[in-house]
């Protein structure tokens, strides 16, 4: 039995539109002769109705970390059946799985769960009864079968996963855009599509903010040797490999939420593991803010801070990544960009 895995994450099947975009590649799957596991993220975005952060936001933030897993599960395991239920409107003969059934085994690191292992066997016996078997992404379940998610991005790591325990022929992360660019498309009108990068050169873009696939899964994809491909829901193109050989490649990629600081009078070695110097400047994630400034506080080092900043990086890959790193406004991130891409060689 040869398997394929697809994962759709949530812009793929927002609704009955993106959902048929979805259908068709899958059919194209099933008429080819595989046996098609689908991993779905929740229904789109902030604001539809089962979208993650949605529901995160009906409750005041009082829940554990075990109850709030097995709230946002919901969002996936609704997206399943009602995939399920789609593609056997349009005559393929689908089931959907509750977690449990699925087989990702983690720990009890609620809200941001390891996984542990892949039990496929009742998976399989779904596969040789079914075309296609939808299953929730992004979460998991523990030995005593207590609710899990993965953490950002985790519906990539199922479908990575679950794709090296069925040593699928590939896995397919389906988005909406058409496979790793050389820039963000949103913001760079002339960003191109790479037909091949390599494991490292990915994982150093998805480090550096890349959003086309999460971190966690492109290093499990590398750790077992799946063969991975990147590609849009709404266009046939085959989208852009992932493979093991050297590849030569420039991309851009890049991470908001940075603060900068003008530090006055220094006049010892600064030793605050969140803060880097670059130029004049020295920079912090916001998320480091607090500890940046209790740092600076308690050492008597005046500073002046201004919010709102980007680091941009500049990944070229020939035999390792190589990487210059810019931080700018965010006002200017859009001309950063465009400039940076008309001057890539």
């Amino acid at each position: 039995m040869d398997i394929v895995v697809l994962k759709f994450g949530g812009t793929s099947v927002c609704d009955e539109k993106t959902r048929y975009e979805a259908f068709k590649h899958i059919r194209r799957e099933v008429n080819a002769g595989y046996r098609v596991v689908v991993v779905v993220s929740a229904m789109g975005r902030v604001g539809a109705p089962y979208a993650t952060d949605t529901l995160k936001s009906l409750v005041a933030y009082h829940l554990s970390k075990k109850e709030s897993d097995r709230l946002i599960s919901c969002g996936e395991v609704i997206s399943s059946i009602v995939m399920s239920d789609f593609l056997q409107q349009e005559g393929l003969k689908a089931c959907a799985l509750a977690p449990n059934e699925v087989g990702i085994k983690t720990d009890r690191n609620f809200s941001n769960a390891n996984i542990e292992k892949v039990e496929t066997d009742y998976l399989l016996s779904q596969l040789k009864e079914y075309q296609v078997v939808v299953v929730p992404g992004f979460v998991g379940t523990t030995s005593e079968n207590e609710i899990t998610t993965l953490g950002r991005g985790g519906s990539d790591t199922s479908a990575v996963a679950l794709g090296a325990a069925l040593h699928a022929v590939y896995v397919d992360i389906y988005s909406d855009v058409e496979g790793v660019m050389t820039a963000d498309p949103k913001l760079v009108k002339n960003a191109r599509v790479l037909e091949k990068i390599s494991y490292d050169n990915l994982i150093a873009l998805a480090a550096r903010g890349a959003k086309v696939i999460h971190l966690k899964a492109v290093e499990l994809a590398k750790q077992n040797h799946v063969k991975l491909r990147l590609r849009s829901t709404t266009a046939d193109h085959i989208g852009t490999y992932v493979v093991e050989e050297e590849i030569s490649s420039i991309s851009l990629a890049y991470k908001t939420g940075y603060t900068r600081y003008e530090l006055v009078g220094v006049t010892t070695p600064i030793n605050c593991q969140p803060l880097t110097k670059h130029g004049l400047y020295w920079y912090a994630s916001s998320q480091d803010e607090k500890v940046v400034e209790d740092y600076l506080t308690e050492n008597k080092i005046s500073y002046q801070k201004e919010e709102n900043y980007v680091r941009v990086s500049l990944i070229n890959q020939q035999r390792s990544p190589k990487e210059e790193t810019y931080y700018v406004s965010a006002m200017k991130l859009e001309d950063t960009l465009n400039f940076l891409h008309c001057n890539l060689t």
